[in-house]
């Protein structure tokens, strides 16, 4: 009975793989194609960030005003297919936060194109008191001319430009790509409160700054807006791929606000961490 049994039951492999045939020659292409397809997504992500200027981050900052802490900002920059995407995300922080609930939103999507960098959309957020302020831009670009259409603080947005056209966010990314101290002014177009307007920053001065336990060396670009009223002072770090350390508004020749930086980490690098107590001007 058992033996009958025996012979009734198939098979589903035979117990030597030989009697299979290319069963052996299935197994050792389906690994090398998987290996070859892991090693060419390797090498295309490696590609891909060779290619790019500026690394992946996120960085955190303190946003004073009269030396008080009153709202916290994080700049995330990431790859896309053919560019980057900066935000940035602005919460109220501690007193500020129990009498009011503003927050800010805002994204700039930038694509290479011709071998150049074009801003392709804007979207600014705002919520709290501030009413009517969201934006949502968009940028056409061909043969040089740009087309900007959209929505800012609720009327419509139609101009026709040549060149590049950035905004109050992205224009961070050329200025961190060419800012070195050899290059004295850094001219931009920009997009802002729906009407174009030149975004001139002059290297004003140089400085060593205490953070994160160490001297960097900062680098002071000065914008001025055009009766002088508003100057934004930026300080960026050459050793930190030109990122903002410190941002600085005046108006009428007062520090209004100021906007210091926290942390930040690149790419998969340890975080940067400042230690509050000690950071300061050498």
């Amino acid at each position: 009975m058992k033996n009958n049994m025996k012979k009734r039951l198939p098979r589903s492999l035979p117990e030597n793989r030989e009697q299979v045939p290319g069963l052996s020659i299935c197994i050792l292409f389906l690994f090398f194609f998987s290996a070859n397809i892991s090693v060419q997504a390797a090498n295309s992500q490696q590609h891909n960030k060779q290619a790019r200027l500026l690394p992946e981050f996120i960085a955190h900052y303190a946003i004073t005003k009269y030396d008080i802490k009153l709202a916290e900002a994080i700049y995330r920059l990431r790859y896309t297919a053919n560019g980057y995407r900066i935000s940035q995300q602005t919460r109220l922080y501690g007193i500020a936060a129990l009498f009011r609930n503003d927050t800010v939103d805002a994204s700039s999507l930038v694509d290479k194109h011709n071998g150049r960098l074009w801003l392709k959309t804007f979207t600014y957020r705002q919520t709290g008191r501030e009413k009517n302020r969201n934006e949502d831009i968009r940028l056409n670009h061909t043969n040089n001319r740009t087309t900007i259409t959209g929505i800012s603080r609720s009327k419509p947005v139609n101009i026709h430009t040549q060149g590049p056209v950035w905004d109050i966010l992205s224009f961070q990314i050329p200025l961190m790509i060419q800012a070195r101290e050899t290059i004295n002014q850094y001219p931009y177009m920009a997009v802002i409160n729906g009407e174009l307007d030149k975004y001139t920053f002059n290297l004003r001065n140089k400085k060593q700054y205490y953070f994160a336990g160490k001297s960097w060396q900062l680098l002071e670009m000065v914008r001025s807006n055009k009766n002088k009223t508003r100057v934004l002072h930026v300080w960026l770090a050459p050793a930190l791929h030109n990122l903002p350390v410190i941002v600085e508004n005046y108006r009428d020749g007062k520090l209004n606000s100021r906007m210091q930086l926290e942390s930040v980490q690149f790419d998969n690098q340890p975080v940067i961490n400042a230690k509050t107590d000690d950071d300061s001007d050498e």
